[in-house]
């Protein structure tokens, strides 16, 4: 058994090790060296449905601080910034059951959205276009609200992942010099 003074000593030696040797790895994106902030302006709506855009914001802005290791600022004071618009939203009948009542439904929401260089007022990424339909059952008032929100969390995400993964120099939709996340 060690003693009390060398067991301390080997837990000192095994955290210095740790600490000496930890890897870096982080769950987020990074955006690499030369980019830290990004501003997320209010998206157009082109759709039918009001108000749509600002749900989307607060989806984008959620979705932009789970999965990017960035500053989320104002566009206006940002080096990096998302803009786009929603395109589409639709509602589509579902099943209806034998007595011809309506059981089920859907939402389909299309948006397209770029990312700029606001320093140097270039497009990096896009326009990249992300869709999201999400079905519900017909069984409280809440079920087209919520699959409407579902639909606009996964929309957020998928924008955030096509804009933020798709930033590699020399492929189609980014520009030279396209920050690469690492």
């Amino acid at each position: 058994m060690l003693a009390p003074r060398s067991s301390a000593r080997v837990l000192w030696l095994a955290w210095l090790m740790t600490a000496l040797t930890g890897c870096g790895y982080t769950t987020g994106l990074t955006l690499g060296p030369d980019y830290h902030s990004v501003g997320l302006e209010i998206f157009g709506n082109d759709t039918p449905e009001p108000d749509l855009e600002l749900s989307l914001h607060r989806a984008l802005t959620q979705a932009t601080r789970n999965m990017l290791d960035a500053q989320l600022v104002d566009p206006d004071r940002s080096q990096l910034v998302v803009r786009g618009r929603l395109t589409r939203f639709q509602r589509r009948a579902g099943l209806r059951s034998a007595d011809n009542v309506w059981m089920e439904g859907g939402v389909w929401i299309t948006a397209e959205a770029e990312l700029l260089d606001r320093r140097r007022d270039v497009v990096l990424v896009g326009p990249v276009r992300a869709e999201a339909n999400v079905g519900y059952t017909r069984t409280n008032r809440e079920a087209e609200p919520n699959a409407r929100q579902r639909a606009l969390n996964n929309l957020a995400e998928r924008l955030v992942l096509d804009l933020f993964t798709g930033t590699v120099p020399g492929e189609p939709g980014s520009a030279p010099g396209a920050p690469t996340v690492e």
